[in-house]
């Protein structure tokens, strides 16, 4: 019998993709925020929507990572997961350069070119490339951190929150060679998450929650309201005033992160229209961060120089990262349906036999 998806992860996901959109609202945006003076605008947009992108990172991954550490620890299991994302993500590459080929050819590049054949390895977009790496790690990465025991994986975690997280997350200049943007920011959170899930899943209740959430965009908040007077006065660095959300791996994002995550763990509720929505939470990310259509929507579309100093920016910014979201939704929606009539009517089938021909000639060979 199929197990029912819990909603309230599956609305968080909806959540998720939708912080994802508010981020480049305003760091991608065409107008820079970070050159203007203190305004409540600017407190908003830099010290809660900017770092929420990254949330958002951390949430679609801590989503997956909270399962997949229960499940078995199986390479094949593993490459055929890998196998079904690429299809959704070739297929977002190929479409969405052949429009933009067919609508203003002055957006591609060659590499974007060449990416929309190879997307995966050639990080066309970071997080499905660095999370595919991972799904190959990932079985064994659960047998290595299985084989520590509850006190040596505890000391890990313990060890990695204390280097990266507050070592490497107070500040952007210090990262102790995390990078950005890389798969290692994925191993270090499954080790935590896998600890959670394993030793203690009651670790944090709703009230440690709501404070970490609260927490996490206070100190946000605050570094905005600290560090842009100093970076406007020096007339450098503005970026810096932002430097606690840059990161996935940041103490506040990661503070928002896993209390959101907690908090969405703990309420359970059904709706199929809630579940049949989430299935779409990542075309939002592949449609709106691909190049050509984030310089569309950032650059030209939605551009803050008419309306940054508006008392309903705030308003409007969120209702433009919903009506894009609806947008990517309703879209997937149709990739969707193609999907059903064609590849999806037995899914991984040529993953399937494509498995079996080489464990076969594997056999043969060690004969």
């Amino acid at each position: 019998m199929r197990k029912t998806r819990n909603s309230s992860i599956e609305l968080l996901r909806i959540i998720a993709a939708y912080l994802i959109v508010l981020r480049h609202f305003v760091g991608a945006n065409a107008f820079d925020v970070w050159t203007q003076p203190l305004s409540f605008n600017k407190i908003i947009l830099e010290g809660m929507f900017y770092p929420s992108g990254k949330v958002g990172v951390v949430l679609f991954f801590l989503i997956s990572a909270w399962f997949l550490c229960e499940s078995t620890t199986d390479l094949k299991a593993a490459l055929r997961r890998a196998w079904i994302l690429e299809r959704e993500i070739l297929f977002y590459s190929l479409a969405l350069t052949a429009i933009v080929l067919a609508t203003d050819r002055s957006l591609l590049t060659p590499r974007i070119l060449v990416s929309a054949v190879l997307p995966t390895s050639t990080d066309l977009w970071w997080y499905t490339t660095s999370y595919i790496v991972f799904l190959i790690l990932c079985p064994f990465l659960t047998i290595g951190l299985k084989f520590l025991g509850q006190r040596t994986h505890r000391n890990c975690c313990l060890a990695s929150i204390i280097l990266w997280s507050i070592g490497g997350g107070l500040t952007s200049f210090v990262s102790f060679d995390m990078t950005k943007e890389n798969v290692l920011i994925f191993i270090y959170l499954y080790a935590l998450v896998s600890y959670w899930r394993w030793y203690q899943p009651e670790l944090i209740d709703r009230r440690t929650a709501t404070i970490f959430v609260i927490l996490g965009y206070t100190i946000s908040t605050a570094s905005v309201l600290a560090l842009t007077p100093i970076t406007l006065t020096l007339d450098r660095g503005t970026h810096q005033q932002t430097m606690l959300g840059q990161n996935e791996w940041m103490l506040p994002v990661m503070l928002i992160g896993f209390g959101m995550f907690s908090l969405a763990k703990q309420h359970h509720f059904t709706s199929k229209i809630v579940n049949s929505i989430a299935k779409s939470t990542l075309a939002i990310y592949l449609i709106t961060v691909y190049p050509p259509i984030s310089t569309l929507l950032w650059q030209r579309m939605f551009d803050m120089h008419g309306i940054y100093d508006n008392p309903w920016l705030t308003a409007y910014a969120l209702g433009i990262a919903a009506l894009t979201a609806i947008a990517c939704i309703a879209i997937d929606y149709i990739r969707r349906a193609l999907f059903t009539i064609s590849i999806d009517r037995n899914p991984g089938k040529w993953f399937n036999n494509l498995w079996k021909l080489s464990t076969k000639k594997h056999n043969h060979n060690n004969q």
